[in-house]
């Protein structure tokens, strides 16, 4: 029983360490930075072979593709996530990704 408490916690920091560093990674440069803080960014995240996918509103490339498995994730999540939950500015983003990672 212990065990299985000890696996189940390493695999959930694990997998929200893998999320932060996900958002981190494709952080802007100082330079798009100062212009991204003047207008709100919006994105779109969704549930695309089996990943959690962000999208910036508007563009058909991802801006990210996340290690979270939608499989993972509460029906009501998964069904949200096929048809796009929307975020805006970058706060939301990484708070909406790591309330999905958690």
């Amino acid at each position: 029983m212990k065990k299985a408490i000890i696996i189940a916690a390493t695999g959930a920091i694990l997998i929200a360490s893998v999320c932060i560093s996900a958002f981190a990674s494709s952080q802007n440069t100082p330079e798009e930075a100062s212009v991204s803080q003047s207008a709100p960014n919006k994105y779109v995240i969704k549930s695309e072979s089996g990943r959690l996918v962000v999208y910036k509103y508007g563009e058909d490339t991802p801006f990210m593709t996340t290690e979270t498995f939608s499989n993972h994730l509460p029906k009501s999540d998964a069904d949200r996530l096929k048809q796009g939950v929307e975020v805006e500015g970058e706060q939301s983003l990484r708070k909406t990704l790591e309330d999905y990672c958690s």
